[in-house]
């Protein structure tokens, strides 16, 4: 059965059943039907073809949530757009993209030069109102789809998934509808007594994108939050009490750092973490106060999933192996290459990470996807992650691994976060710096932080700035988000100077 056919049942089987909580709002999968018809007459009335792909800019909102399963209803492509950029970034985006048509909120639409930059491109401009009953509305002076030339889905794609965009733009990646082919569960629970998806990532996310998925082949109702915030999804997790949890691995460093009681979590018997990388310290120190192990995992966009992880037997591993990301997957390939060769490196030595799943995007070739992650398998198959290949900066031919470097000024008492990244220079190429956010109360110079770092690490690896800042520049993955922090420290080093 294909997705956009479930979809279809449940608009038209459980209109009175919820499908979104959203803040203290229920929303029906009778109120998302609504949405859908409404984009389907406004498609219709402007005379865009069966196959055109419909851009979405996708905001944690119920009634967007509904116009990308309407999309997906309609068996269109859903080309993502992410509203978590600047105004002139989005605009920009828009520009490059040029959608035939594009679905925004009611705020979207009010931001500077947004119209603007879509009459340019031709774009057909629909508006989400945020009112049950009409939901959707044509913007005026972008009525029909002009001449083009606009964006093309890869044939037969369900959706366009945003890569994070770390340390560069994010790329467009499609995915098409057998990826999502299911069946609906045999003996399904009534309405209101089955399971709620709660949503930690972003709905643009592969994460995301993967939630909503599960959640309409089950039928099961989806906590979206505007902007993520620990204590009212600790609090959702205590409400439904689900039994597995999963979330970027700094969720966990916020429960522990926020001191969430242990009892809102008690329902939880695993805590799956993915998409960045887990300090073995924290997952170590979240179990003893929590009482649920830690499991982690490793994949990417490109792969559609991950690669790696402890199932089966390797979940008694998952202490005796602490730090590992797991072993590759039932049918899928796992191997760590030579950088230069690409020769498949021994046991024990550190590469860059390819793999060959399964699933792939739908403009992938067949074969081996070599990552910028840089790892090592053991003896055993178990795979750690050693950081990323543009991680290793290069200071005047020492190679500096900016991610142990990190770690190192992790382990210091008064910090809490720490990130290193690389300056450019002119007599050495690249030199270290690091941007450190403190613990409450904790006091150190940059001088002392250095020095520690000396003391377990090469001479070459001490940073020669340290920022102190009040807190890393993360998107919404929680991922570190390397540019920002590079002109962050640039920034502090200009503003002494002065």
């Amino acid at each position: 059965m294909e997705i956009n056919e479930r979809i279809k049942e449940l608009f038209r089987d459980e209109p009175d059943a919820p499908a979104v909580f959203y803040e203290d709002e229920t929303w029906t999968w009778g109120d998302l039907a609504r949405v859908s018809n409404g984009l389907r007459h406004a498609l219709a009335a402007a005379g865009v073809p069966d196959g055109e792909g419909v851009g979405l800019v996708l905001r944690q909102r119920p009634h967007c949530f509904g116009a990308y399963l309407s999309v997906f209803a309609m068996r269109r492509c859903a080309v993502l757009v992410t509203p978590i950029q600047p105004d002139a970034a989005i605009r920009a985006d828009l520009t490059a993209l040029r959608p035939a048509v594009l679905v925004a909120d009611v705020d979207d639409w009010q931001r500077p030069g947004f119209r603007e930059a879509l009459h340019t491109t031709g774009t057909l401009g629909i508006e989400l109102t945020a009112d049950r009953q009409q939901p959707v509305r044509v913007v005026p002076g972008l009525e029909r789809v002009g001449s083009g030339p606009h964006y093309e889905p890869v044939a037969d794609s369900a959706v366009t998934i945003l890569t994070s965009g770390t340390t560069g733009p994010p790329k467009r990646v499609p995915v098409a509808y057998r990826f999502f082919a299911s069946e609906r569960p045999v003996k399904p629970r009534p309405p209101g007594q089955r399971g709620v998806a709660i949503s930690a990532v972003p709905l643009v996310s592969l994460g995301g994108v993967l939630g909503a998925a599960a959640a309409a082949w089950r039928g099961r109702p989806t906590v979206l939050m505007e902007r993520f915030d620990i204590w009212r999804w600790a609090e959702t997790v205590r409400k439904y009490k689900p039994r597995q949890l999963a979330a970027p691995p700094a969720v966990l460093r916020m429960l522990l750092d926020n001191e969430v009681p242990r009892e809102y979590l008690v329902s939880a018997s695993v805590f799956r973490a993915a998409s960045a990388a887990l300090d073995p310290a924290t997952a170590d120190e979240f179990e003893a106060a929590y009482g649920i192990p830690v499991i982690t995992a490793y994949g990417a966009t490109e792969f559609l999933g991950p690669v790696t992880g402890f199932v089966g037997d390797d979940l008694a591993l998952v202490k005796e192996k602490r730090g590992s990301v797991g072993r590759a997957l039932p049918d899928t390939g796992v191997r760590i290459v030579d950088p230069d060769t690409g020769g498949e490196l021994p046991r024990g030595e550190v590469g860059l990470l390819e793999a060959d799943p399964p699933r792939r995007p739908a403009d992938a070739l067949k074969g081996w996807i070599r990552t910028n992650d840089l790892a090592r398998m053991d003896g055993d198959g178990f795979v750690w992650i050693e950081g990323r290949a543009d991680d290793v900066l290069v200071r005047g031919g020492f190679k500096v691994p900016a991610n142990a470097v990190g770690e190192a000024l992790r382990l210091h008492p008064g910090v809490a976060d720490a990130v290193v990244v690389g300056l450019p220079d002119d007599r050495l190429g690249q030199v270290p710096a690091a941007a450190v956010v403190m613990r409450e109360h904790a006091s150190v110079s940059a001088d002392e932080l250095k020095a520690w770092v000396a003391e377990r690490e090469p001479g070459y690896c001490v940073p020669v700035r340290v920022a102190f800042v009040d807190a890393l520049p993360r998107n919404a993955m929680f991922k570190i988000l390397v540019n920002e922090v590079r002109a962050l420290i640039e920034s502090e080093a200009g503003s002494a100077k002065q």
